[in-house]
């Protein structure tokens, strides 16, 4: 079925790695390693070496998109992104930082529009020449226009206003939250807010995500039930009818919507009947040393 997908134009298979499941299984598992950075980067470019591989082999293509498990990105995955053959990635979450969470990334700072990063780059600042696009997952607030989000998240996350837990407090008065574009865990009406502040602040695409196992019930934790699946599928329906009254609406897959946006030779490859045998000589190491790629902080 996956492969009737792939080789269709509706969808894109792209690559998601967890290291602790991803051979080859070279590091301790402490719960640290789970975030992909965190890793040697000749561990995490084998791995996304024998990932794209299995990928090519199940599917008759390469994929060229990418999202890092636990949004575990740094800049040397970008390096093995880039060596591997990857295009696009959709692995950055702006005003959204993960370092409480066994040492993850932070994204404070990071654009809401797409952008292109370089290798071995601060994986939050834009690098026009850079040959990865990212497509950030849409994360916000749920007032103002997006413009002045940086102004709200330093407000919200200065130490006086968390010592006095203001931002829990002011959420849920309904005055503002922060909010990630998924609908496993927020409301229509957060998510139509976090949309329209996005959209009046000039960005030109909207992200939403949700994991496959939601769709599921027991299998995540967002869905123990039937019911909560329902209420997934509900949120995502009444999401959507909210938001083509609000704007005209162009479904994409993230690599149609980085062609879309601009960035040319983002387009995903589609599988052949019969595609060449998989390998792994083209995922070669190149860790930045080019005056371009230069080395990030």
């Amino acid at each position: 079925m996956l492969r009737d997908i792939a080789e269709g134009s509706a969808a894109e298979i792209g690559a998601h790695l967890h290291p602790w499941n991803t051979p080859p299984l070279g590091e301790a598992l402490l719960p640290r390693n789970s975030m992909m950075k965190n890793l040697p980067r000749e561990l995490q470019l084998a791995k996304l070496q024998r990932l794209t591989a299995a990928l090519r082999d199940a599917f008759g293509a390469a994929p060229t998109a990418f999202r890092a498990g636990r949004f575990g990105l740094g800049s040397d995955a970008v390096s093995a992104l880039l060596s591997c053959g990857y295009l696009v990635d959709s692995s950055v979450t702006p005003f959204v930082t993960w370092e409480a969470f066994d040492d993850g990334p932070s994204f404070v700072g990071a654009p809401l529009s797409a952008y292109r990063i370089g290798a071995g780059q601060d994986v939050t600042v834009p690098e026009p020449q850079g040959a990865l696009v990212e497509i950030p997952v849409t994360c916000g607030y749920t007032r103002f226009s997006s413009l002045r989000w940086p102004i709200v998240h330093r407000v919200l996350r200065a130490r006086a206003a968390r010592a006095v837990r203001l931002p829990g407090l002011l959420a849920r008065l309904g005055v503002v939250k922060r909010t990630i574009l998924t609908p496993e865990s927020e409301s229509v009406r957060d998510l139509l807010a976090l949309s329209q502040g996005a959209l009046e602040g000039g960005v030109r695409h909207l992200h939403l995500f949700f994991h496959s196992v939601a769709l599921r019930p027991g299998l995540g934790p967002w869905t123990s039930t039937a019911q909560s699946v329902e209420r997934v599928y509900a949120t995502i329906e009444r999401y959507l009818e909210g938001l083509s009254r609000m704007v005209s609406v162009r479904f994409a897959t993230v690599s149609e919507a980085a062609s879309a946006l601009g960035f040319g030779g983002a387009e995903p490859r589609r599988p052949t009947r019969q595609s060449d045998p998989v390998g792994l000589e083209g995922c070669s190491p190149d860790w930045g040393s080019s005056g371009r790629d230069r080395p990030g902080g």
